[in-house]
């Protein structure tokens, strides 16, 4: 729509507001695209898959990783202290 709007006549002098509108669309559809890949991609199937073990397994090693990752900064700030 905006490409027939930027070539008609009548709509010449909205031409960078047009400009402007194309581009914020082409982001926007970028962004939607790259979240539908992630999700298209992901290892859960969807909620209805999901079982309550499995939620508090996905929750337990997403813990587990954020802990891993609080000792391996520990670790390096000790280090890079000595």
């Amino acid at each position: 729509m905006l490409l027939l709007t930027e070539r008609l006549p009548y709509f010449v002098h909205l031409q960078s507001q047009i400009s402007d509108l194309k581009s914020l669309a082409e982001s926007a559809s970028r962004q939607v695209l790259a979240w539908a890949d992630s999700l298209q991609n992901s290892p859960v199937r969807g909620q209805r898959y999901l079982s309550e073990h499995t939620r508090q397994r996905d929750q337990q090693d997403r813990r587990a990783a954020a802990f891993w990752g609080q000792l391996e900064a520990e670790h390096r700030r000790r280090f890079a202290g000595e």
